[in-house]
């Protein structure tokens, strides 16, 4: 009898350490936009919100060749779920990001003008990103653009 008792605590116990503790609901939006300019390594980094990372392969698949331009300011905004917006004046897209192990992961480009973006605003519009260049407003997810 104390032989099962004792298997039996044995697997509460096991099984109720196994458990995962999810916090819900969790809010990542930042309130307002980050505008950050590379260093002369690619590197963009805003110390309000902790992050940080290389732009050089954003910048090679928007301007194929063209070298960093140190210049050029990086538009970021976190939304509501964590995701990552990355964007620039004459950028044609908008870079959806994911964090993942020590990176940020592609998880869509938004095709957004293909005369490149102008003058682009991102702010906070939950349950969207929007996106403002001169008169035109985008409302966008992760997914893509649901509204103009």
């Amino acid at each position: 009898m104390k032989k099962l008792v004792l298997i039996q605590l044995t697997i509460i116990l096991l099984f109720g350490a196994c458990t995962s503790l999810v916090l819900k609901p969790a809010n990542f939006a930042w309130p307002v936009e980050a505008v950050l300019a590379p260093d002369e390594n690619g590197t963009v980094q805003d110390e309000r919100y902790s992050v940080s990372f290389n732009v050089s392969q954003i910048f090679f698949e928007e301007f194929a060749d063209a070298p960093i331009n140190q210049d050029k300011q990086i538009r970021i905004i976190r939304n509501t779920n964590g995701f990552y917006f990355v964007t620039s004046k004459e950028f044609k897209n908008v870079y959806v990001f994911a964090a993942g192990d020590a990176s940020l992961n592609l998880v869509n480009k938004i095709l957004i003008s293909e005369n490149g973006l102008q003058n682009p605003v991102m702010n906070q519009r939950a349950p969207y990103i929007e996106l403002i260049d001169g008169e035109t407003n985008y409302n966008l997810t992760s997914k893509g653009i649901t509204g103009k």
